[in-house]
């Protein structure tokens, strides 16, 4: 059963990354070209629509993301052209022969919008020289026009994770769970393992670094929590480190 479900998986990351028929190819040859074709690839399912339209002085959320097999990739936001937060990683792992793939949510919330949020949003999944992008269209309806502007870097909040990462055997996995640099200050992060207990294995910023990860102790449900005043919100993140029988 573990053996299928890591086959179906593989074939489901493939499809995305690489157009192909996993019907008629093996798993191995599945994951030969998993390692070898590195990528990234953004994911419509998971993010918003691409044109939106919101009344003035409401909540607003977007929501991107991307499918990579990277160790670590950049995120870039955009309004308008403009730089309005960036998430910069360093790879911990240089492991290039080792099967990866992941999903990463990167995602925009203001409490109250003001009509001066119209426009075009862009976010930017980065890679060295590969990256992904895409280009939001969000129209505010205005209905007051004496309201106080909103500041990306007051009002904002931007936060990134990783929802999923499928592996075979490697030294290290980085989780990613952040918040925008101005943020910082007024909010703490917290992980939980799958059985709900607090963790303490923090890497760069506050991702969750896990070392030689083993699907008997590690493959599970991963909780980041951030909190922020007395608002909390708790993102989950499915990791899936194979066995070693599964590769052949």
């Amino acid at each position: 059963m573990i053996l299928i479900t890591y086959e179906f998986l593989i074939c489901f990351y493939l499809s995305i990354l690489i157009i192909i028929d996993c019907s008629t190819t093996s798993s191995s040859i599945l994951l030969n070209r998993l390692k070898k074709h590195k990528t990234i690839t953004f994911q419509s399912t998971l993010s918003s629509p691409k044109e939106l339209n919101i009344e003035q002085n409401m909540k607003f959320n977007l929501t991107c993301s991307f499918l990579s097999n990277f160790p670590q990739i950049d995120i870039f936001w955009l309004h308008n052209g403009t730089l309005i937060q960036s998430f910069i990683s360093k790879s911990i792992s240089n492991e290039e022969d080792s099967f990866l793939a992941v999903s990463i949510v990167s995602t925009i919330s203001i409490e109250k919008i003001h009509f001066d949020m119209n426009g075009f949003y862009q976010c930017i999944g980065v890679h060295q020289e590969v990256y992904a992008q895409q280009t939001f269209s969000v129209n505010i309806n205005l209905n007051d026009i004496s309201l106080i502007p909103v500041s990306f870097s007051r009002d904002a909040s931007f936060v990134v994770h990783t929802v999923q990462a499928l592996f075979e055997p490697r030294n290290s996995i980085s989780l990613l769970c952040r918040i925008s640099e101005y943020k910082k200050k007024e909010c703490q992060i917290q992980w939980f393992d799958p059985n709900e207990e607090s963790l303490d294995m923090l890497g760069e910023n506050t991702d969750l670094v896990i070392k030689n990860a083993t699907f008997e102790l590690d493959m599970g449900l991963y909780t980041c929590q951030i909190c922020c005043a007395s608002q909390c919100q708790k993102l989950t993140s499915f990791i899936y480190p194979t066995e070693e029988d599964e590769q052949n």
